[in-house]
């Protein structure tokens, strides 16, 4: 869809993931997006959330991860934003981002 001045999941989305929660045990969203996008609103309703950028014909990568034959890790290399209020990144100031630098999981 490309670039858009708001960072919002679309409606669609948020509906979807609204649909399916009920009907699930657990509930694995996955974000393929070249960018951060706000997705506070509907983290609550994920067992795990899963950043999985723009994998091309990388994808089974994230079919490894999973399924359980790769450990999952992966850091932020920015702050996510909480809300449009912080985006850009340097209007976050003192406010909380919704993940900071440095956020994720590292398996050793």
């Amino acid at each position: 869809m490309g670039d858009k001045a708001d960072l919002s999941l679309f409606p669609s989305d948020i509906a979807l993931i609204n649909k399916v929660r009920p009907l699930v045990d657990r509930l694995i969203v996955v974000l393929y997006s070249g960018r951060p996008l706000l997705i506070t609103e509907v983290l609550p309703l994920a067992d795990a959330f899963v950043a999985a950028w723009l994998p091309g014909s990388e994808g089974q990568g994230l079919v490894d991860v999973l399924f359980g034959d790769v450990p999952m890790s992966g850091k932020l290399g920015f702050t996510w934003p909480r809300s449009m209020a912080q985006v850009p990144r340097s209007a976050i100031g003192n406010d909380e981002p919704l993940f900071p630098l440095g956020f994720g999981l590292t398996y050793s």
